[in-house]
């Protein structure tokens, strides 16, 4: 005997208990299927829903950045950057650290604003901590106040590894600026590494590939093993 909607709730749980004791257990399950299917899917897909936030927030959570490399120029394979990664995870990550060295394509073109926006704003978020440029790209980023000189980082490269710094100072990529009296100077922001050990050893083509320090950078302990390891390569 069905119950009248106003009927409270104990009586409406009475009667389904009473209604379901007289069906067999096949009529049960397409009994309550009929009728609770949408909040059994509902209770399914949050089930799903809060496994996969437990095992990415907790249990396997994705690596974090140890290095982010915007490569902004010239020409690599898909080959080629995946050895350049594991050439630098090798030199820069430390065993059992959920972290890895990012390398990812960003080309500054009119056809891809939303490439360029992506990079705009990884660059604000302090997300990027190296850039590979060309030289008309330096130039631009340097006035743009993109990338920061390399001058703290080279006397630090030079503290550590004398001999490494002695290639890298060959290398050396200068920005001009002018001054507000009209006075023109210049400064150390890139490093070409076009020709460098590690870059000839993974066979990449030779050319003008320059090496900057993001304005932001996040990891600057491991941009500089990042550098060294670009030279230390035989």
């Amino acid at each position: 005997m069905d119950l009248p909607a106003g009927a409270p709730l104990r009586e409406k749980l009475r009667a389904e208990k009473e209604k379901l004791r007289e069906m067999t257990f096949k009529k049960k399950l397409e009994y309550i299927w009929d009728y609770y299917k949408y909040p059994i899917i509902g209770f399914c897909v949050g089930l799903i829903l809060l496994g996969s936030f437990i095992n990415t927030r907790y249990i396997n959570p994705p690596p974090g950045s140890a290095l982010f490399i915007a490569w902004s120029a010239g020409f690599a394979t898909d080959e080629q950057i995946d050895k350049l990664k594991t050439v630098l995870d090798e030199q820069i990550v430390a065993e059992n650290i959920n972290k890895e060295v990012f390398i990812s394509m960003f080309f500054d073109s009119e056809f891809n604003p939303a490439g360029v926006q992506r990079l705009m704003a990884m660059l604000a978020a302090g997300e990027i901590d190296l850039f590979i440029v060309d030289p008309p790209l330096l130039e631009e980023y340097a006035a743009q106040t993109f990338i920061r000189p390399l001058d703290n980082m080279l006397a630090e490269i030079k503290t550590r590894n004398p001999t490494i710094y002695t290639l890298m100072e060959e290398n050396i990529v200068y920005a001009l600026f002018k001054s507000d009296d009209g006075s023109i100077t210049e400064q150390a922001m890139g490093i070409n590494i076009g020709g460098s050990p590690l870059l000839t050893k993974l066979e990449f083509y030779e050319q003008e590939l320059i090496i900057s320090i993001s304005i932001n950078i996040g990891n600057l302990e491991n941009a500089v093993r990042g550098l060294i390891a670009f030279y230390e390569q035989t």
